[in-house]
């Protein structure tokens, strides 16, 4: 056996890997009509991350909205970030072990504002700005894909969904290949944390194979990983930076993002997404 083939294999598997979709950029920038997305809402001192009124605000100023979304115990889809309602509500239980009645009795951060349906937040923002929507693993997770596609059928605004979760995504591009979808992903050891085998696969994009996404969202911190500058360098996918927080980091990342997640600041430039 000639010695080049052994090499030769390793790197078309690894090709095969971390390919996202071949069509991806042209599909994707149809669901990036605006560049900036604000995480979790335009939120600050009187809005609650995830709440309405940060998804009013964010489009009432034009910017896209990016959301997080799981299962409640009796399968409604309501939009939050945390595994438990600890941190936002002081109640120490999952969300995925609550029935959507307790779920709405919590308030968030102390303030008059609960956590929202997804239905809730497609009735108020109605169009007005594109929606970026995590599926968040945990509790029964499997059917969250199913339930979230059901219940935007028929919505009239624009959006997609991403995932850390490869498996969340190969659902879509089994059945649902029409919707945009991303893969999540960041240097979880630079950030200092712990993750499961999927993760860190997906980490370094080893995992596009099941997902076969349409754009990368990479934690732009640490995205210096060789995998994450190969896959950019091949294949010219739509990407995303999270979270960016500060004007001046925005300015930077500009020339080496198409699409920036971010927090803390209202970017000055709210051009549209650049195919």
């Amino acid at each position: 056996m000639a010695f080049w083939i052994v090499p030769l294999a390793a790197m078309l598997l690894y090709l095969f890997l971390i390919s996202p979709s071949w069509r991806g950029r042209k599909r994707a920038a149809s669901a990036f009509p605006v560049r900036f997305y604000a995480h979790r809402g335009l939120h600050g001192k009187d809005a609650p991350e995830n709440a309405l009124i940060a998804f009013e605000r964010a489009a009432e100023q034009g910017y896209g909205i990016e959301l997080d979304v799981r299962l409640t115990r009796d399968r409604a889809i309501v939009v939050h970030h945390d595994d438990t309602a600890l941190r936002l509500c002081g109640v120490d239980r999952p969300i995925g072990d609550m029935t959507l009645q307790e779920v709405q009795s919590l308030r968030l951060a102390g303030s008059s504002y609960g956590i929202p349906t997804l239905r809730e937040v497609c009735d108020q923002v109605r169009g007005r700005s594109p929606l970026l929507i995590e599926m968040k693993s945990g509790g029964d997770s499997r059917e969250l894909p199913r339930i979230l596609y059901e219940l935007m059928a028929g919505y009239e605004g624009v959006w997609c969904v991403e995932s850390f979760d490869p498996r969340l995504l190969w659902w879509f591009r089994r059945n649902a290949p029409g919707i945009i979808r991303g893969q999540l992903a960041c240097d979880f050891h630079r950030m200092g944390e712990e993750t499961g085998l999927l993760y860190r696969l997906a980490a370094h994009l080893t995992m596009n194979f099941l997902s076969r996404p349409d754009f990368i969202a990479y934690g732009w911190e640490g995205d210096r990983n060789p995998t994450f500058r190969a896959v950019k360098a091949l294949f010219h996918p739509v990407t995303a930076a999270w979270t960016v927080k500060d004007e001046e980091n925005s300015r930077a990342l500009r020339s080496r993002y198409d699409v920036q997640i971010f927090e803390g600041f209202r970017p000055d430039n709210k051009n549209v997404f650049d195919e």
